[in-house]
């Protein structure tokens, strides 16, 4: 299993605002978009966007809602479906969908972010692949064959030659022990954070072993020996999506293990095959 860790929702230059965290859930806020012909209230976000972003958005503006963890599909194109592609991503394989968040409140009827809050990148989504389908511009055919996905941004319009979209499994056996749902939404937990407690910025990570070269452990692509620095990761600046060849298989086993702990403690999910059946 290859894991990305795949950045995605607002930042500095896509919506110029973190993502809130709201009674414990973080809500990825949608980059806009104005190619989409999806807006802000159509997700039930108009609102919370209006407020944090000081109506530098609104809700009728348009926006990209990809990954779509309701239906299992994420899209990606261009450079870093490139290097999707040259890293071998595919079935069987996990997307780890972090982001900038920041604790947010309702006061007086409005959102606002709480002040004594701290910026920080944490993971908010996962994906198990199970189809990577390479669509192009050819997304009438897509939306033909694939009906249940039509809706997805990257199903719909005009795209590039290399637009894909990855299809995730109803379910997915992690290391053949547990069966849990293959995408979903993680609640706010110590195993979802990602930034290190008093790290000078939101992109210096604590890292596990299996992540350490320092202890065997693997080092991201867009990443170096000289992204670690005094025990902590530097995440790159730019760059959507971080390949991981993990090679520590007891610790990395570990790690996955605990961060779908509460999905593994819940009942078995049914696929829709056997809903169906």
């Amino acid at each position: 299993m290859k894991l990305v860790f795949s950045r995605k929702g607002f930042d500095s230059s896509a919506g110029g605002f973190p993502s809130p965290i709201i009674n414990g859930k973080p809500i990825s806020l949608p980059i806009p978009y104005r190619n989409s012909k999806v807006s802000y209230q159509h997700f039930n976000l108009g609102k919370i966007v209006t407020d944090l972003t000081s109506r530098k958005l609104a809700d009728k503006d348009l926006c990209h809602n990809d990954p779509d963890l309701e239906m299992g599909a994420f899209g990606q194109v261009s450079s870093a479906q490139s290097h999707l592609h040259n890293q071998n991503i595919g079935s069987g394989d996990l997307f780890l969908f972090f982001g900038w968040f920041r604790e947010a409140e309702i006061v007086s009827c409005n959102y606002r972010y709480k002040s004594n809050a701290i910026d920080h990148h944490r993971i908010f989504g996962w994906m198990f692949v199970d189809q990577k389908i390479l669509v192009g511009s050819e997304t009438e055919k897509f939306r033909r064959k694939c009906t249940e996905y039509a809706n997805h941004p990257h199903a719909i319009g005009k795209w590039a030659p290399n637009n894909t979209i990855y299809l995730a499994s109803e379910t997915f056996s992690l290391f053949g022990e547990h069966t849990i749902k293959g995408f979903g939404n993680f609640k706010v937990s110590k195993q979802t954070l990602l930034t290190s407690d008093n790290a000078p910025s939101k992109r210096f990570w604590s890292i596990p072993d299996w992540l350490n070269p320092a202890k065997g452990g693997c080092i991201p692509s867009y990443h170096d020996e000289k992204s670690y620095i005094d025990g902590l990761l530097k995440t790159a600046g730019r760059g959507q999506e971080f390949v991981c060849h993990p090679r520590q298989n007891k610790k990395f086993k570990e790690w996955l293990l605990d961060l779908f702990s509460d999905e593994i403690n819940k009942p078995n999910p049914t696929s829709k095959s056997e809903a169906r059946n």
